[in-house]
């Protein structure tokens, strides 16, 4: 073999040993990082996993559910409110004149009035005395509210019973100050379902006491 041949040959040899050395440089870090990238995902994963389990749940977690309610419907028992999760239902609201009908869930929060409407956790239940704050959304169960006049009647179902409360105030305000006595239903809902209604600040409030009497 001649000198340039020889060189040619010696040429080429490192030439592949160029192209070849990084290919094998980047297998080899893949058979060492990929199990690594794996196992460490799987550790994540299950750290993330119990993180989430003692974190606060979120409204996009809420699940309405009528566990407690028909556990009480059964047996014909009160509510109790230390029983209750967010969201759990605690009756059944319809005012016929208004042609409203919908299930009542604990807690003023968006998986509650998606489902039905929302009862305030600040106030009672129904029996207990007092105020009794629920909220709807303009755009579903309470696009109606807008009709209630005094003298109708909403009717209650609870797992205890039937409770009537009579209209006797509309009106629409940034906030309800009167105060009732006795137990009555404060209803609210957006003034309209304008996209844009909200930033007037105004709200329609229905109040409702206990019993059904005539209202003058």
């Amino acid at each position: 073999m001649d000198n340039n041949n020889k060189h040619k040959t010696k040429k080429n040899n490192t030439l592949a040993q160029l192209f070849v050395a990084p290919f094998v440089f980047v297998l080899i870090a893949l058979v060492v990082i990929v199990p690594m990238f794996i196992g460490g995902f799987s550790f994540a994963k299950t750290y993330v996993n119990k993180a989430r389990e003692s974190f606060t749940m979120s409204y996009g977690d809420l699940v309405p559910n009528d566990k407690v309610y028909a556990k009480h419907l059964k047996k014909g028992e009160k509510i109790d409110k230390k029983e209750l999760e967010v969201a759990g239902k605690v009756g059944e609201l319809s005012c016929d004149n208004a042609a409203i009908g919908c299930d009542v869930y604990y807690g003023i929060n968006r998986a509650s009035k998606r489902y039905g409407v929302a009862a305030s956790a600040k106030s009672g239940l129904f029996g207990d005395g007092g105020e009794i704050r629920i909220d709807g959304d303009v755009s579903s169960e309470f696009k109606a509210l807008k009709n209630v006049k005094k003298g109708d009647v909403f009717t209650v179902n609870a797992p205890e019973g039937e409770y009537k409360y009579t209209v006797v105030d509309v009106t629409t305000a940034q906030e309800y100050t009167k105060k009732l006595s006795g137990e009555y239903l404060l209803l609210s809902t957006e003034v309209s379902s304008d996209a844009f209604a909200h930033q007037a600040g105004q709200r329609l409030f229905v109040a409702a006491t206990i019993g059904a009497e005539e209202v003058e």
